[in-house]
């Protein structure tokens, strides 16, 4: 852009950096269209937000006449699900625009997320494309199937790296035999670079990149987020830094484009700008922090007090590691940091288990391998028998299963609270067992081989956060807040470093500057 280094500061760079980089993406997007004459279906919306609430209550209701699980936690679940849904309705009224659902493991979070977003369309009256965001290529199928499953294929499309698109094989299979597709088929692939579906699921990567882009390749999304619901779920997924900054900047930007976003979070970051700067650049969109949804005394509920962590403080190898899951004779589930490290487990522990007991999931396996190993875990747990899966943190958060037993390598505490929630996760057992231990391996600490530079001072935190030897489930919320209090006074608010591209971007400087340029090449996860 051509404004990018503005000698003179203006009186309001937010809404300077936001206006150009929005007109601008509407022109490519609008360039493009014109010069391809795209067909696109612009109704499609109207109708989707039409039919959404009665398409979620049909599956409501029949999930209600299941009555599969546990009856109790299903019922808590209901109960929080309507709680949330009444206190949006007083916010919105309010005119506020970002909401945060702060909801324990195994609450029911995406089918709540899914009815707040009704709510919201129900409320305002208008059409809306909604828009879900999830930080993990390995739960955008589990995600996909259960939106599908309400929906269906009419509405909803998963857009990722991984993703198949339906309606391009339907389109080549025609052009194979001989029928003339190709305008129909560029209109496809047209409107997954823009977005132009109902309901779009995606992922953190294109959804943030997309907000801080100067690509016009990435910029042609852009259009698409105006009138538009955001649900981004496991927001602390994001790197620390960027949790207050990236919420701060979605509340500017869905004021200025008729959007709505829900951030949700088994955690508790701490969503305050204290920043002098960043308050400043902030002010004029009247930022506050995101109303809660919901109650924190939900954390505290005795259904979701559901396992208890042992902390093993001694440094354990492969071997002892190995030694103690032979000696637990129960299902078990172990969460490792690297990929190398469940790997080298895994061929330990197939010396004293069948290839029907033990399995390894990482993401050197396809989404399809992972998606039949959790398959082939839950089943074996709904029937009783034992199995020991080895995984690495793609487990961690979103995917539904249920262990007994869980052993988790010491990380930062975010990840191990999610990690946690597979262990008992629908309260089927008076009590899980979470065991937290420390592994080195191939001469190195695994979680500081992880957790460096500047990353460093998070696992320091974590240590000091768990002093004590065992922790109940419940005990743990005080335990997060002290986690996050202490990041969102101590981590450099909206800063941001990785090696490839090369750059060093603090947002809340570069947007006064507007540096176009410098936050473009903003990458959540580092090329290198």
């Amino acid at each position: 852009f051509g404004l990018s280094g503005l000698k003179t500061k203006p009186g309001n760079p937010l809404d300077l950096f936001l206006s150009t980089q929005f007109d601008f993406s509407c022109l490519i997007q609008s360039d493009k269209t014109d010069a391809g004459d795209y067909d696109l279906d612009r109704s499609a919306i109207n109708i989707f937000s039409r039919v959404y609430q009665e398409k979620l209550n049909d599956y409501l209701e029949n999930l209600k006449q299941r009555k599969n699980g546990n009856f109790e936690l299903n019922a808590l679940r209901t109960q929080i699900r309507i709680e949330a849904n009444e206190n949006l309705k007083i916010h919105l009224q309010k005119k506020e625009r970002v909401f945060a659902l702060t909801s324990a493991t195994g609450s029911g979070k995406t089918l709540m997320l899914l009815s707040l977003a009704g709510t919201i369309i129900e409320e305002t009256k208008q059409f809306f494309r909604v828009m879900y965001s999830i930080p993990f290529l390995s739960i955008s199928e589990q995600v996909e199937k259960e939106c599908l499953a309400i929906f269906g294929n009419d509405f909803v499309k998963r857009i990722d790296s991984k993703s198949e698109n339906a309606e391009f094989q339907k389109l080549q299979e025609a052009a194979d035999q001989g029928i003339e597709v190709d305008k129909d088929l560029i209109t496809a692939y047209f409107k997954e670079d823009i977005f132009s579906y109902p309901f779009v699921i995606t992922t953190f990567v294109r959804f943030f990149e997309t907000l801080m882009s100067n690509q016009n390749a990435t910029l042609l999304k852009l259009p698409s987020f105006s009138n538009c619901i955001f649900i981004i779920d496991e927001i602390q997924s994001l790197p620390p830094r960027l949790y207050s900054f990236f919420v701060a900047y979605l509340d500017a930007f869905c004021k200025k484009n008729n959007s709505y976003a829900i951030v949700s979070t088994a955690t508790m970051p701490n969503f305050t700008v204290t920043n002098a700067e960043a308050q400043a650049l902030f002010s004029p969109f009247d930022y506050k922090t995101p109303s809660e949804l919901l109650s924190f005394d939900y954390f505290k509920h005795y259904l979701f007090n559901r396992y208890i962590i042992f902390q093993k403080k001694e440094v354990v190898n492969i071997e002892d590691l190995t030694q103690l899951i032979i000696g637990e004779n129960q299902s078990i589930l172990v969460i490792l940091n690297t990929i190398d490290d469940s790997i080298d487990l895994y061929d330990t522990l197939s010396k004293y288990f069948s290839k029907d007991e033990l399995f390894l999931l990482n993401t050197h396996f396809t989404p399809n391998d992972r998606i039949e190993k959790i398959r082939i875990a839950k089943e074996r747990l709904d029937n009783n028998k034992r199995i020991i899966l080895v995984s690495t943190q793609l487990i961690e958060a979103g995917v539904d299963i249920d262990f007994p037993v869980l052993y988790r390598d010491i990380a930062i505490l975010p990840s191990i609270v999610q990690s946690a929630g597979r262990c008992n996760r629908n309260g089927k057992l008076s009590s899980g067992k979470v065991v937290l231990f420390n592994l080195n391996n191939r001469d190195k600490n695994r979680a500081e081989l992880i957790y460096r530079g500047k990353d460093k001072t998070l696992l320091e935190n974590t240590f000091k956060a768990l002093k004590e030897n065992e922790y109940s489930e419940i005990s743990l919320f005080d335990v997060q807040k002290s986690y996050f209090n202490f990041i969102n006074k101590n981590l450099t608010f909206g800063e941001h470093e990785q090696r490839k591209p090369k750059v060093k971007i603090n947002f809340v400087q570069d947007i006064i500057e507007i540096n176009f340029e410098t936050i473009g090449k903003f990458r959540l996860i580092d090329e290198e």
